[in-house]
């Protein structure tokens, strides 16, 4: 069963709340999105650096829509997850 429109909304972190569910959340977020990977350390073998780069760009972008304002001022210069 496929879901192409579904909407998924991670309550943003405000440094208050339960970080591990928040974590979680984003997670399954993530791996929603097929970019769960960019994650890892270190890039995987079988993939371009411009691949890699896209992977980790979209992946951050995602973490920064779930930080409340007061949290994402202190990492909007981070460039990887």
């Amino acid at each position: 069963m496929s879901m192409p429109d579904a909407k998924f909304e991670v309550v943003k972190f405000n440094g208050e709340g339960n970080f591990g569910l928040w974590q979680a959340r984003v997670k399954d977020l993530l791996a929603q999105q097929g970019i769960l990977k960019a994650l890892r350390s270190t890039k995987p073998a079988s993939m371009e650096d411009d691949d890699w780069e896209e992977l980790q760009q979209r992946a951050t972008g995602t973490i920064r829509l779930c930080l409340a304002d007061d949290i994402l001022y202190h990492v909007m210069d981070l460039t990887s997850p």
